[in-house]
């Protein structure tokens, strides 16, 4: 049953696990393009951007006929999606990144890709081919496609989730740019209308499929540029990749301890089913203020079920002698309980096998200081009350 608990708990934790990495990878790729265009020269920078001006400027002069099927240059993203059975290799990606896109509301970061194709559909987002780059601008509208429900990569599953003014954010060539959800869409694949240019406004859509694993519909939001405010904004877009790192970190920390504490609890079970062809004596000094209490009746019950632990037919019982020891002799392995006699004025006194080799039992007690003494595997327990009995 233990095993089917652990084998169950690392199945369902696994895509969770795995989304964790990719995302912290995607972090990584990133971090790394953002470093890249902070150190490479301003004149290629601009060179890039006005290349994709250039682009977006000639989408507009095609009587805004951008990606509606049947009047435009390609249909359903998803639909029409390139596919390669080629795994591409990692400069394949780089070559086609040009940006990244944040959702801090609902924790997204990823790379914008400049092509829609099967394999970048995979690693992030990509802007719709047909539709403006994601760079600004008066009559500009583009589209970022992202998958929903991968098992491995979250990428836009969470979109659903975004509501009416939130915010996200797109940087691309080093350029950052803020847009706030305003229209919300949910259409059949040929239903693609709305990815129209609208003349004067600066526009971004992002499209997934919907609903979760059926994906027969898609689910369009389309953000309206607002001012980037630096300061505030910036800080959004770092806590959003904050996230990732942090969760793949919490996942780094607590599976190890999860599977300590299961293996722990396996052996704590491995013990107790073992210790019980076993005999120990449960032992222990009953003291009040560092003084031993004589004749104080103790009654010994499995913890278990709280039944009585018999001997010849009469209840086990223990007395404590002039120095407070009181002892039960030769007691099967398991847990137990110590309780005194309705007369006694002492804390319970628990006890459990801790080690097979042990002679004697480990022993807790609460309300009160409890002392260990002697060696390793054969200790006494001192069991201190803090007061004398009135």
């Amino acid at each position: 049953m233990a095993l089917l608990f652990f084998v169950g708990a690392m199945v369902f934790a696994y895509p969770f696990v795995v989304d964790a990495i990719n995302n912290f990878y995607d972090q990584r790729v990133i971090d790394n393009y953002q470093t890249q265009y902070q150190t490479a020269h301003k004149a290629q920078q601009k060179k890039r951007l006005t290349q994709m001006k250039a682009e977006n400027e000639s989408l507009l002069k095609q009587e805004h006929t951008t990606n509606i099927p049947g009047m435009g240059l390609v249909e359903d993203p998803f639909e029409s999606a390139l596919k390669n059975n080629v795994t591409p290799s990692k400069a394949y990606f780089q070559s086609h990144m040009i940006g990244a896109v944040f959702i801090p509301s609902i924790h997204v970061s990823l790379p914008i890709f400049n092509e829609t194709n099967d394999d970048l559909l995979e690693k992030g987002a990509t802007v719709l081919q047909g539709t403006s780059y994601p760079i600004g601008g008066i009559s500009t509208h583009s589209v970022l496609t992202g998958h929903s429900g991968l098992p491995d990569k979250k990428l836009f599953t969470d979109l659903d989730k975004l509501k009416k003014g939130d915010l996200f954010y797109i940087e691309v060539l080093g350029e950052k740019l803020a847009y706030r959800a305003v229209d919300f869409k949910t259409v059949l694949p040929t239903q693609l209308e709305s990815l129209k240019i609208v003349d004067g406004k600066d526009l971004v859509t992002l499209v997934t499929c919907t609903p979760y694993m059926v994906n027969t519909h898609r689910l369009l939001i389309t953000g309206e540029r607002v001012p980037f405010v630096e300061q505030k904004m910036t800080k959004q877009i770092k806590k959003a990749q904050a996230y990732h790192e942090n969760r793949l970190l919490a996942f780094a920390v607590g599976i190890p301890i999860f599977c300590f504490l299961f293996a722990y609890l396996i052996w704590r079970k491995f013990v107790y089913y073992l210790c019980i062809k076993h005999r120990y004596d449960f032992v222990f000094y009953a003291v009040a203020d560092g003084q031993g209490i004589a004749n104080l009746a103790f009654y010994l019950v499995e913890k278990k079920g709280k039944i009585p632990v018999l001997r010849d037919g009469e209840r086990l019982k223990a007395i404590s002698d002039k120095d407070g020891r009181v002892l039960f002799e030769g007691i099967p392995g398991g847990r137990y309980v110590a309780y005194p006699d309705e007369q006694t004025a002492f804390p319970k006194v628990s006890g459990f096998v801790r080690l097979l080799q042990d002679q004697n039992f480990t022993l807790k007690a609460r309300g009160a200081r409890v002392k260990r003494t002697g060696k390793q595997h054969h200790r006494d327990y001192i069991i201190d009350r803090g007061h004398h009995a009135k």
